[in-house]
């Protein structure tokens, strides 16, 4: 598994999946570029150079995660393996090997501190960090970024992804979900008197933003997690105004404080968030900048938002799809396959007995561990064996075939987010972030299974084969 961006882009160049675009400009065109290849079927990634208003060298790269392959590569899986199943096979495997975390190793030096700014020359501007979409509050230096903090109590460091926005040369504004560790931590300074020092990486080892992504029980740090999924400690230089250990092989990194809200506040947004809808403005504490660092011939790293299955949840559905899978296989008997696409979770099924589509649902909606401290899914729909849920076109024919009013079910007061557009200002003022959940059994009435009408389906050798003659030709 690649342990920065550099060798993550060697890769992907070696298997052809590579482009890189020249003059794009950093004001909606490189998001509007990266919509254009999300839609493909075979999305590549993007390295954009020569940006405008930019020297060489100050390039962009986006996404990392548009195809199954290149996500589990990141995740340590040989790209040979190149169909969502074949990975969540391996990843399951992992899942069920004893976690023994392993320490970061501190290092004297490394590629990070090739260049440093401090005080009045920091500028935040210096690197092309798009902006989106003609709604979007501001330029975002930090979307595929990880935010460091370390508990003042208890001392362990905290990792986590959240949207940096640029106020100014020296200032940004980083929103964190109230409720969430990042959130806990900051105020624990806040108690004291103090501003929260903070380090922010904007590309760096892709496996720390993955796990900076997952929900890690309170205490257990996010490089300790990496360090016993690679098998090999996680590499981090000491920031120099910080203190907090930052990866020795990042891209760009920030330091500086993050100040209480009494003592400054900046707006902060409109921001196109992972929902597909824009997370409304609201006034934020400030960052304040102290050190700036980068590599020589810079990479920011970015992640839009391309749409329903699009690259951001790849990573997340290959890991969520295997957890749950081991975690269903303890209980119910006949699962045949998993998949977790976007906020949906198909789950196949050989049926064994009346109940087994309704138990598998709450199964799911019910699973805990420790990558998924809850599961925030919307729709739960369970489909018989020969369906494949790795494909929603197969899944929406089940539902629309074999599912009627009897078949669903509402569970109410399920886990949700804080940035969840349905989410009423009442309920996120009294902290109620819970939905309602929704069971779907898209299988054929288990009484009816051997009289059921059987599908209409052509023989896959006979697709292969016509594939392989009229491939060219079609």
């Amino acid at each position: 598994m690649p342990h920065d961006v550099r060798e993550y882009i060697k890769a992907v160049e070696a298997l052809g999946e590579l482009k890189q675009i020249e003059g794009a400009d950093w004001f909606l065109e490189i998001s509007t570029i990266a919509q254009l290849a999300g839609a493909m079927p075979n999305p590549p990634v993007l390295l954009f150079d020569k940006i405008k208003g930019y020297p060489a060298g100050y390039r962009v790269l986006l996404p990392t995660t548009s195809s199954p392959v290149r996500a589990s590569f990141q995740l340590g899986i040989s790209p040979q393996l190149n169909t969502k199943q074949a990975a969540i096979r391996v990843l399951r495997e992992k899942l069920n090997q004893p976690f023994n975390p392993i320490p970061p190793l501190q290092v004297q030096g490394g590629p990070v501190l090739e260049n440093i700014q401090t005080g009045s020359d920091v500028d935040l501007f210096k690197f092309p960090a798009p902006q989106w979409f003609a709604a979007d509050g501001g330029r975002y230096i930090g979307v595929h970024d990880t935010v460091i903090m370390r508990d003042p109590d208890e001392g362990w460091v905290n990792v986590s992804v959240n949207r940096i926005q640029i106020q100014d040369k020296t200032t940004a504004t980083i929103f964190i979900e109230p409720g969430k560790q990042g959130d806990k931590i900051r105020r624990k300074y806040w108690e004291k008197g103090e501003a929260c020092p903070v380090a922010v990486t904007c590309g760096g080892d892709l496996l720390v933003f993955i796990a900076a992504g997952m929900p890690m029980p309170w205490g257990l740090s996010e490089y300790d997690w990496v360090g016993w999924w690679r098998g090999e400690p996680l590499e981090v230089i000491n920031g120099p105004f910080t203190g907090l250990p930052i990866p020795a092989y990042s891209e760009i990194a920030l330091e500086g404080e993050l100040f209480p809200p009494e003592a400054e506040t900046r707006v902060e947004g409109p921001f196109p968030e992972w929902t597909g809808h824009y997370a409304p403005a609201s006034r934020e504490p400030v960052f304040k900048v102290k050190s700036l660092m980068h590599r020589n011939n810079p990479i920011w790293v970015g992640q839009p938002f391309l749409g329903a299955g699009g690259s951001m949840g790849i990573t997340r559905s290959l890991l969520y799809s295997a957890d749950v899978w081991n975690n269903l296989e303890k209980t119910i008997p006949g699962v045949q396959g998993v998949w977790n696409y976007d906020r949906c979770f198909f789950v196949s099924i050989a049926q064994q007995y009346p109940e087994h589509a309704h138990q598998t649902a709450l199964a799911v909606i019910n699973h805990r561990s420790r990558i998924m401290s809850f599961i925030v899914e919307k729709f739960i729909v369970i489909v018989d064996d020969d369906v494949d849920p790795f494909n929603p076109q197969d899944v929406l024919f089940a539902i629309m075939m074999r599912c009627d009013t009897d078949h669903l079910e509402v569970v109410k007061g399920a886990r949700t987010r804080f940035l969840d557009p349905l989410l009423s200002l009442e309920q996120k003022e009294a902290g109620n972030f819970t939905h309602p959940a929704v069971l779907i059994s898209a299988c054929k009435p288990y009484q009816q299974i051997k009289d059921f009408p059987p599908r209409v389906r052509t023989d896959p050798e006979l697709i292969r084969k016509a594939r392989h003659k009229w491939g060219e030709t079609l």
